[in-house]
């Protein structure tokens, strides 16, 4: 990912990391990671744990008011593509989401995964 991040000098790439481990967003944990997460990347510009300017979420993300969120703010590109990684119950979700956002109109969303 830090070398996407490298060769992007023309902003086209936008990553979104989501660590799935913290299941609970409002735990006191959660909270104080994503607090502390938000100020630094604030000032630096990169995220506290991966050192990424790619943005850092705990959480499973809700996919399908996400991409919908993507595709209004990419309308202009034909696709968006989607890797994730992780058991296959991740990743099956994550490809029905990337389906049933592609029944509208907008960029299509191409899923690319590796299950462990």
């Amino acid at each position: 990912i830090r070398e996407v991040e490298e060769v992007d000098t023309k902003g086209v790439v936008e990553m979104h990391i989501f660590v799935t481990q913290l299941l609970s967003k409002f735990d006191l944990r959660t909270t104080m990671l994503y607090v502390c997460e938000r100020q630094f990347q604030k000032i630096s510009g990169r995220s506290l744990f991966t050192g990424l300017r790619s943005i850092t979420h705990f959480g499973r993300p809700a996919f399908k008011p996400f991409f919908d969120s993507l595709q209004n703010e990419h309308i202009h590109l034909p696709q968006i593509g989607v890797f994730s990684c992780g058991p296959p119950s991740l990743t099956n979700a994550v490809d029905e989401a990337c389906s049933a956002t592609n029944r509208f109109e907008g960029p299509a969303f191409v899923h690319h995964f590796e299950n462990f």
